[in-house]
Parts: C-alpha cells; sequence; structure tokens
C-alpha cells in the first residue's frame, strides 16, 4: 500500500435509451484522487451505482502527490 495519491480525469457518458427508440447521451467528466487507474474507475462505478447506462470513455492520469 502506498501513501501517494494520483488525479485521474476520468471522461465517462451515461446513455440512455427511450421507449420510442431515441438515444439520449449525456457526455461528463469528473476528477478523482485515486491510488491507480482501477481504482479511479471503480469510484464512478460506484458513484452511479453500477448503472448499465454508465460507458467509461477515457481514464488520464493528470498529477501525483
Amino acid at each position: 500500500m502506498s501513501n501517494w495519491k494520483t488525479d485521474f480525469e476520468v471522461k465517462f457518458s451515461l446513455e440512455f435509451k427511450h421507449f420510442n427508440g431515441r438515444k439520449e447521451i449525456a457526455n461528463n467528466t469528473l476528477i478523482v484522487e485515486a491510488e491507480n487507474e482501477d481504482q479511479a474507475i471503480e469510484m464512478i462505478i460506484n458513484k452511479y451505482d453500477n448503472s448499465v447506462f454508465l460507458k467509461i470513455d477515457e481514464v488520464k492520469k493528470i498529477w501525483s502527490y
């Protein structure tokens, strides 16, 4: 276990499909503090309660301290 933390920029989208066939996509970006990329993704998944609409698009390391 390390005391070092890293800030990650996580880009993700929520894709909703309506009954009439229309698709709605909401794009979002969050910056989270985590030990690694996997933990950063897990934080986003937990924030949205493991939603089936959630799609992780990109994870980018910003800064370590």
